[in-house]
């Protein structure tokens, strides 16, 4: 199976609240160098400790609204719960909307189609060295998935830059509106570089995610929560030899990403909501409109590693629908260069749908250019 961009940078915290700490400046070749995470060669191996987590925006891991912008919201009767559930009181607020969204999400029509088409925009905050103003950096991804032959297309395009907020906006226009700008470890530009990389079945650059799902597994999953949840924690045990709670991540991390982009039946997405509904401590962050100006609604879902509290991921649906918009991830804690509540990266989900149209390349790129990477994810030469 082959590398996805989207679902790694969603599952993955910011890179500068790794234990390791790396400085600010780093954190968008960690979060480029994870959209090729590690070779085919090691997609047997058993890891023997956490495995490390870049660059979660994400999205993976990722602004559709701010920690402070956000009110609580008020689940009416417009959006039931699963039919046969009955409202418990017990059940907080992010809960009921996971439900909620759920009951919405699987009355979807299911769709068919040679290739499920996946296109989101990645954004990375970045504080402009020596100025006072900070840019939104964005990556575009798309993806064709054939499920039924368990092929994957992937095409990663640098899009530029922008000021991140109109305060940044008027701090850029003062510092006479540059375009371009030097972060220490990368040369940013305005218009951006265009495509970076694209990567076809079988080529140099086949490669996989830490902890994903085989294609072909898909149809094979339950789409009762319960026994979803315990098939995921199988899967992801067979493969890894860590602790429960690093393994139950893991199975929150794989219904993530059931529960936005990959090809899952309605009844499957509506299930992988459920399943997060479940998880302690999610909470309701009420309206919230995403980077197009969609409106939806947000729920919190704080990370279970201990090392990992200083953020947390935010998932953002479609009020009428509960498709998925986007995800983000906001700083829990302050330290580092980065307030409380401040917003480290986003994915916004802006195509998602069944086609015909095959993907415009069927080779690889014969080389991205230089990708850093951290000594434990061979990056550089799985993009070669």
């Amino acid at each position: 199976m082959k590398n996805d961009v989207l679902h790694r940078l969603t599952a993955d915290r910011p890179a500068h609240l790794d234990p390791d700490r790396p400085t600010p400046s780093s954190v968008r070749e960690e979060e480029l160098a994870t959209f090729m995470t590690r070779p085919r060669a090691t997609r047997g191996a058993r890891a023997t400790a956490r495995p490390r987590r870049v660059g979660r925006p994400l999205v993976l891991g990722l602004a559709l609204a701010t920690a402070t912008a956000v009110a609580a919201l008020v689940i009416t009767g417009t959006m039931p719960l699963k039919p046969g559930t009955a409202p418990s009181t017990t059940l907080g607020s992010g809960s009921r909307v996971l439900l909620a969204a759920a009951s919405h999400v699987e009355q979807q029509p299911a769709g068919s189609g040679t290739y499920w088409y996946v296109e989101v925009q990645l954004g990375s905050l970045r504080k402009v060295p020596g100025k006072k103003y900070t840019v939104d950096v964005r990556t575009g991804a798309r993806y064709w998935t054939a499920a039924a032959a368990n092929k994957q297309w992937s095409q990663l395009l640098d899009l530029g830059a922008r000021p991140a907020t109109k305060a940044d906006e008027a701090a850029w226009k003062a510092d006479g509106s540059p375009t371009s700008w030097n972060l220490k470890d990368e040369t940013i530009t305005y218009t951006g570089k265009g495509e970076i990389q694209h990567d076809a079945p079988g080529g140099t650059a086949d490669t996989v995610n830490t902890g994903d799902l085989p294609l072909r597994v898909l149809a094979t999953l339950p789409t009762d929560e319960k026994a979803l949840r315990k098939r995921l924690f199988a899967l992801v045990d067979k493969d890894y030899n860590a602790p429960e709670e690093i393994l139950d991540e893991m199975v929150v991390d794989t219904a993530v990403r059931l529960a936005t982009t990959l090809p899952s039946t309605p009844d499957l997405r509506a299930a992988a909501y459920r399943l997060l509904a479940a998880e302690p401590g999610v909470r309701s962050l009420g309206d919230v409109k995403d980077h197009t100006g969609r409106t939806g609604y947000a729920v919190a879902l704080p990370s279970s590693y201990e090392s990992a509290s200083d953020s947390e991921r935010r998932l953002i649906f479609d009020k009428s629908t509960g498709m998925p918009l986007g995800t983000e991830m906001v700083a829990t804690r302050g330290g580092d260069g980065v307030s409380k509540g401040e917003l480290l990266g986003y994915t916004t989900i802006t195509s998602m749908k069944w086609t015909e149209e095959a993907p415009p390349f069927d080779t690889d790129t014969e080389d991205p250019g230089p990708i850093s990477a951290p000594d434990d994810e061979p990056v550089a030469e799985a993009a070669r």
